[in-house]
């Protein structure tokens, strides 16, 4: 069967077990979905694809057959069972069955599961405890003396001497009803108890492998349900975690010969199941994948009602609530039928068989797969979509891609494989780099490669190993690497070339003008870096290439530009030859404007600089005329000093007198005297006021004018 067919028959069949009504009383043995008692061994579904992810993940696809109703069981760690319900698909390509369900034990507590079964051993119950739960159900007892056969009436404890003991023990009695009436037998004393209820004897087994499936920790098993009619191929496809696949790469460097990259990928089977020949694919995309707990039982919480004591109120039956009249809902059935029947036509199934069998492009190795997943040999989860009945459903494909192992691969349980997945020429160029580093010192590049990715396939992120000549040289790191990209990689360190950088900054300014009362400084900054290098190999020469950190805000004097450009470093190359030293300077310039007070700058600095032509002589006298306002400004200042000095001096001699007039006669010459040279101070007091006013006034009236001609002051 081809794949196209595969994945038409798996939706196909999908959509037929969503449409199966489970009625009660119709068809017992098509409804019921229980553990099988005989399941199918794991072998006779064996894995055929298995596809790997980066995101952690793998999807497994397994395929065989089956003969009428059958039964298949798959085991799983109990870690893995979430993932396996939330993506098990399951198929039956012959279109003469179909899938019935798949069961599983329940993950509800162990007391809470004994206790739906018909006898309840969740408080592990002793024997009399049991049997007198099963009140009602007929049994036989088999006793020393013969069989008693009856209906369990109930039980009880009796008080017996034991031996030589003075103390009475509790022995166990079951009361039964016999044909010729009442029996009490002692459970001390029977050898063996037959339940003659077959439905009773099935719910105590139940209950039993409820128990030993409880201690099985560490694994589950699904019974996936097939039923039809003779010899017909089924598959199952799930999803669930597993390790990331890891890639490594070597890189065979050769004088003569093409640079050869061989790629491997890492694979780890932790699973408890050999992988026999299985068709291996890994793909570098990470689609979306979570993990839910779907097997534990969810138990909402529901309040307790009392039951209403009014009666007499008769039933009230409301009509169903629908979307649609019910002729609708008759032509959705409808519809829903004819999308299965199309989904069977030979139409669509030529279709869908051209676009599979598309050829895909190839390597000596592996087989690549595009974006579009061209030449996929496994599940088609597109058509599967398209095919299915379901309402709604959305998906977003991102870029991925494949890479197909060409031939079976087979790995152990608990085991891992390197698998080869790439051979090709690529496009290598023998380089030092430098990167940037610490200042005024001797330090030596690392010797590496400039990759070109030539070949048609991606190259993910992971180690690579170097050999030179047939000589290990190194390893380097990749990142993923798209066909046509170009990337450093360091290996070693370059002892044959030695470097010394040093930084010279340097900063001048060009331009100085008044901008709204302030100045405007315009400076010219010049950052250089200046490499010395030395080939010491007088054989062979050397590209070096220099990294330095991108400095934003500067460009590259005199037309000089970088080689090459990161988002954080610009790369200049410099060739050396056989023993030659060089200075290599990398300038690069940065011009900005700042905005500083008009006193920042003396004449005789303005001066200086309009004689070297940076400030004009506007500027020049623009200052000047602000030093002149600013100096008849200073001299008021001083002349309020002055006046505010006198008033004190004045007002500190009126106190000294005050005093001295107090201790003498008020009709002596010294107390004449005295008011006399208090009457000159006071009037010489109001003199000094009325001139200190008038000087505060001009004071102000000055510091406003400068103030104005400051604000509106533009000199280019």
């Amino acid at each position: 069967m081809s794949t196209t067919r595969f994945a038409l028959a798996l939706a196909l069949a999908s959509g037929l077990c969503c449409t199966v009504a489970f009625t009660r009383g119709e068809t017992p043995a098509t409804t019921t979905l229980a553990p099988a008692a005989h399941p199918v061994a794991l072998s006779d579904l064996p894995i055929r694809r298995i596809t790997l992810y980066r995101s952690g993940v793998a999807s497994f696809e397994r395929r065989g057959t089956v003969l009428d109703d059958e039964v298949l069981r798959l085991k799983f760690e109990n870690a893995q069972v979430n993932d396996v319900l939330k993506t098990l698909v399951a198929a039956d390509f012959s279109g003469k069955g179909t899938v019935k369900g798949v069961s599983y034990a329940s993950n509800a507590p162990l007391a809470r599961r004994l206790a739906a079964f018909g006898i309840n051993l969740g408080d592990e119950p002793s024997l009399a405890a049991l049997l007198g739960r099963l009140r009602g159900t007929n049994v036989a007892i088999t006793l020393p003396e013969g069989q008693v056969a009856g209906t369990i009436l109930g039980g009880e404890t009796r008080e017996e001497a034991a031996g030589n003991s003075e103390k009475p023990i509790a022995a166990p009695y079951l009361n039964i009803v016999t044909a010729k009436g009442i029996r009490s037998v002692n459970l001390n004393q029977a050898r063996g108890i037959e339940l003659a209820d077959p439905e009773l004897q099935e719910e105590l087994a139940l209950a039993l492998t409820a128990i030993a499936q409880q201690r099985q920790e560490r694994s589950r098993a699904l019974d996936v349900s097939f039923t039809g009619k003779g010899e017909r191929e089924v598959g199952v496809l799930y999803t669930h975690e597993a390790p990331v696949w890891k890639a490594s790469y070597r890189v065979l460097l050769d004088q003569t010969k093409p640079t050869r990259l061989n790629g491997w990928a890492v694979v780890e089977n932790t699973t408890d199941e050999d992988w026999n020949d299985v068709r291996l694919s890994l793909v570098s995309g990470r689609p979306v994948s979570f993990t839910m707990d779907l097997q534990e039982p969810l138990f909402a919480f529901r309040p307790a009602v009392a039951v209403p004591a009014v009666g007499g109120l008769a039933p009230r039956v409301y009509a169903e609530a629908m979307i649609g009249s019910l002729e609708d809902r008759a032509a959705n059935v409808r519809q829903l039928q004819n999308r299965l029947s199309l989904a069977n036509s030979q139409q669509t199934m030529d279709k869908l068989e051209a676009r599979r069998e598309a050829p895909a492009p190839s390597s000596p190795v592996l087989a690549g797969l595009d974006e579009r997943g061209a030449g996929q040999t496994h599940f088609d989860y597109a058509e599967l979509v398209a095919s299915s009945p379901a309402a709604a459903m959305a998906a977003q494909t991102g870029e991925v891609f494949h890479y197909d192992v060409s031939t079976p691969t087979t790995i152990a349980r608990q085991s891992s494989a390197m698998i080869p997945i790439l051979s090709s020429d690529v496009k290598t160029r023998r380089v030092s780099i430098l990167s940037p580093g610490a200042d005024n010192q001797t330090r030596y590049p690392m010797r590496g490669l400039e990759l070109t990715n030539s070949s048609e396939l991606q190259l993910l992120p992971g180690p690579l190993a170097i050999y030179d000549s047939g000589v290990y040289a190194g390893d380097a790191m990749i990142e993923q690497i798209a066909p046509g990209d170009t990337r450093l990689l360091s290996y070693a360190t370059d002892l044959e070339v030695v470097a010394v950088s040093r930084v010279q900054d340097d900063s001048d300014m060009i331009r100085l003008r008044i901008v709204n009362g302030s100045f405007e400084q315009t400076r010219n900054s010049v950052h250089k870096t200046i490499y010395k290098l030395r080939n010491k190999n007088e054989k062979t020469g050397r590209t070096v290439i220099l990294e330095q950190a991108k400095m934003p805000g500067y460009s590259f004097a005199g037309g000089q530009k970088p080689s090459g450009e990161t988002g954080s470093l610009d790369r200049f190359e410099v060739d050396l030859k056989p023993g030659e030293k060089t200075e290599f300077v990398v300038t690069q310039e940065s011009r900005g404007a700042t905005i500083i007070g008009l006193n920042t700058f003396d004449d005789r600095t303005i001066l200086a600089w309009q004689q070297s032509g940076k400030v004009s002589p506007k500027v020049l006298e623009a200052v000047r005329e602000v030093s002149r306002r600013q100096a008849a400004i200073k001299q008021v200042e001083r002349k309020i000093a002055d006046l505010d000095a006198e008033w004190k001096r004045i007002s500190d001699d009126q106190n000294r007198t005050r005093e001295n007039m107090r201790t003498i006669d008020r009709n002596s010459d010294l107390y004449t005297r005295y008011m006399k040279k208090f009457a000159d101070q006071e009037t010489q007091g109001e003199q000094i006021g009325a001139e200190n006013i008038g000087a505060k006034k001009q004071l102000r009236e000055l510091q406003d004018e400068l103030n104005r001609f400051i604000s509106e002051l533009n000199v280019e």
